[in-house]
């Protein structure tokens, strides 16, 4: 170029700027793919959003190379008394050491909610006055959920202070009870969006009594009635949705080994159906609350595989090194069952996070999930600490634990909730 200017002392711009784009080789968009993937995937968030405004050949090349680069987030919320960082929340990438990304809200106070489930970019909350909302992370985009008292069904739920308390009445109950919060009686709540049409569908149990459900345009929330148990029973919920069905696992909190059943509800017609059922057996020798030197099942989860196989996984745990510095050390360990108490040896080419109830494709050659491998929150009390943790299948040990993050306050520790995001239309 140089030589030409010097030969043409006054050069058409036009035809200049003609001859620059014509010429492939010297286009920043026209750069190999394998050499743009090779730079993207070295890069963390914040740079691969700047790369991604170039053009249109890196935007993609970026999100191909963040969609492989699957790993659990954490949100960090504010603490509820806290008055400068209200409308800030905190991100943390395990795989990006030592670095944490803020980010502002203008019109909406993360220190005035509370995070319940997570679906990719989005997120179920719940304010302080019980009103229940998803937010897109991302671009901040919020959509209004029914009242949680505008119920279709036998049990009601009324209103008794605009602070969030209500009066909750059914025909199993001998008097009304009295909440202070809905979180009070909402149990397992999980829910589904689509990235590009906002359809979705939000589910919870409503005590022990119903699971309850809206979709996109419903002005209330429905009520699936669950069976009555005997009266001081108490029973435990854990959901999963996903592909138009709901998952439902319950079981009962007697000790020992106790019966409970398994659901599946099809969501795509209008009214769900239940189309299986069939009974498991549940260990609750729980040692949640207690220290034990023995194995004990900490936690028992319903999980849903890549092509829509049912898991029921116990979450094993064993107190070792009570008396140390740092507060009493846990050993885990993990069953995996089919729904008919079969024991399943290997999850194959997929791994298994835990809390959030599905299994991922997983590529033992990419950065992200390693096959055959549960991944699992374990938080610290004593060191305010959360952290995932990954055991192997294959050879039933634990595996080199994702960095762990140090929360400021409990109250932090309890607002933090680990996700999974998506890169693909943000």
């Amino acid at each position: 170029e140089m030589k030409q200017q010097q030969h043409n002392p006054n050069p058409n711009p036009k035809s200049c700027t003609k001859l620059r784009r014509r010429d492939p080789s010297k286009s920043w968009s026209n750069l190999p793919g394998d050499l743009l993937n090779s730079v993207f995937e070295r890069l963390g968030l914040a740079d691969s959003r700047r790369v991604e405004s170039v053009c249109r050949s890196w935007c993609s090349a970026a999100r191909q190379c963040s969609a492989k680069k699957q790993i659990p987030w954490l949100i960090i919320l504010p603490d509820e008394e806290d008055k400068i960082e209200r409308h800030w929340c905190t991100l943390f990438n395990p795989e990006e050491k030592g670095k944490l990304y803020r980010m502002r809200a203008d019109v909406y106070e993360f220190a005035n909610s509370a995070c319940l489930a997570t679906h990719g970019n989005w997120l179920l909350m719940v304010d302080h006055w019980s009103d229940l909302y998803l937010l897109n992370l991302f671009t901040h985009e919020k959509i209004y959920l029914p009242e949680v008292e505008s119920q279709l069904g036998t049990t009601k739920l009324e209103r008794t202070s605009s602070r969030g308390r209500f009066c909750l009445s059914n025909d199993q109950l001998h008097r009304p009870m009295k909440l202070k919060g809905i979180n009070e009686i909402m149990h397992s709540p999980v829910f589904w969006i689509d990235e590009e049409t906002k359809e979705y569908v939000v589910v919870w149990a409503l005590g022990e009594w119903c699971v309850v459900y809206s979709k996109k345009g419903d002005a209330f929330w429905n009520q699936i009635q669950m069976p009555p148990l005997p009266d001081f029973t108490e029973r435990f919920f854990d959901m999963v949705y996903k592909d138009d069905k709901l998952y439902l696992l319950l079981h009962t909190g007697r000790r020992g080994r106790s019966t409970g059943f398994i659901k599946i509800f099809d969501f795509s017609t209008q009214i769900p159906q239940e189309t299986f059922h069939c009974g498991v057996t549940s260990n609750n020798n729980n040692t949640s609350d207690s220290d034990s030197d023995s194995w004990g099942v900490w936690a028992t989860k319903l999980v849903v595989t890549v092509t829509g196989h049912v898991l029921k996984v116990e979450k094993l745990a064993k107190l070792v090194n009570p008396g140390g510095q740092g507060g009493p050390l846990r050993l885990w360990s993990f069953r995996v069952y089919k729904h008919h108490d079969e024991p399943v040896a290997s999850l194959g080419h997929e791994a298994m996070l835990f809390d959030l109830g599905f299994t991922v494709l997983a590529d033992d050659h990419l950065v992200g999930f390693k096959s055959n491998s549960i991944y699992f929150n374990v938080i610290c009390q004593k060191q305010n600490t959360t952290q995932i943790c990954v055991f192997d299948l294959d050879t039933q040990e634990m595996e080199e634990p994702l960095p762990k993050f140090v929360c400021s306050s409990w109250q932090q520790r309890l607002r933090a909730r680990w996700f999974l995001p998506s890169f693909k239309h943000t």
